[in-house]
């Protein structure tokens, strides 16, 4: 038995090799845009109105902030003053935020106090050095009662993809990109007086909420200011959602864009997302719908410091090793 043990340890020292990235595997088939063309980072489609492909084009130069050409932005960095509000009634301050993502689905929240959520290739775990050494290191895909930190990944996800997209118009790969209406009966109300200033876009891309099952990706509604083209306003959800309030909607404010690592950021970032409800089914299921918005913002950020170009590899969103 002494034996065995000492070779299942010898074993444990020699970690399995990373899977692949989920990207490395071939895609069963290619993302059409509307016109039944492939969609190409930075390529419009043909058939895009003039009045929406003149305020993508000076979106995109915009945040390039000059630039003709970059390379994309596969991954950022960033340290942040964050206001996270888990749940309506409570909110709690990090002065000293991390937010990592390794394009497309792995991402690191470090809330700078000793609490660390981590989606990488060996799935997603919480890392909480406040607690006893035994439960510090617990796995959140399985399970039930890790189903609301499942979930805050899942918006912590949408929310990086979405970030990256602003502040990487050029690279962007578009579905479809059509002038729209206000928006403002969907908007928290807290953003929807805001909303009448601004001139609306809706466009479709993979590249937020990409998946086999959902080829068209995220459905975004950008709100951008007259004066600079850039976006005030987001409204996110999945392409394939009706048009409400969903369990998957997001709406984001943007604010004080400045120059940033050689593009423009937005340093002040709000996140709302929808008051969640369970709603119980025949038997024992039960279902997740949304009664309209939180009354204040889930998430408040500010970008400190940081970079878009981080030489990140998987490694970085692995869990740490037990103590």
């Amino acid at each position: 038995m002494f034996a065995a043990a000492l070779l299942a340890l010898a074993a444990q020292e020699v970690p399995p090799p990373l899977p692949p990235l989920p990207d490395a595997r071939p895609a069963a088939a290619p993302v059409l845009d509307v016109d039944g063309a492939p969609v190409e980072p930075g390529r419009l489609p043909a058939s895009t109105a003039p009045e929406a492909r003149a305020a993508w084009e000076r979106l995109a130069a915009a945040i390039a902030a000059g630039a003709t050409s970059r390379e994309p932005v596969t991954g950022f960095d960033l340290q942040l003053d964050l206001r996270l509000r888990v749940r309506e009634n409570q909110s709690n301050d990090f002065p000293g935020a991390r937010y990592a993502y390794l394009a497309p689905s792995w991402l690191l929240a470090d809330t700078g106090k000793g609490r660390r959520q981590v989606r990488g290739p060996r799935g997603d775990w919480l890392y909480d050095a406040t607690v006893p050494t035994e439960r510090a290191l617990v796995r959140l895909d399985v399970g039930r009662e890790n189903a609301e930190d499942r979930r805050q990944l899942d918006e912590a996800l949408v929310v990086a993809r979405l970030f990256s997209l602003l502040v990487d118009a050029r690279n962007v790969r578009i579905v479809r990109l059509v002038p729209a209406e206000n928006p403002q009966t969907l908007l928290p109300a807290k953003a929807a007086q805001a909303a009448r200033a601004l001139s609306w876009f809706e466009l479709e891309t993979p590249d937020v909420r990409p998946g086999a099952g959902n080829p068209r990706g995220a459905r975004i509604l950008l709100g951008l200011a007259a004066d600079s083209g850039l976006p005030a306003l987001a409204l996110s959800d999945d392409a394939a959602a009706p048009r409400r309030v969903n369990p998957t909607t997001a709406a984001i404010a943007l604010s004080d864009w400045r120059a940033f690592d050689g593009r423009l950021l937005p340093r002040k970032v709000l996140v709302h997302l929808p008051r969640i409800v369970e709603v119980r089914g025949a038997g024992e299921s039960s279902s997740r719908v949304a009664d309209g918005w939180r009354a204040e913002p889930a998430m408040d950020l500010v970008v400190k410091s940081g970079t878009l170009s981080a030489p990140l590899t998987p490694e970085d969103f692995l869990p740490p090793a037990p103590r």
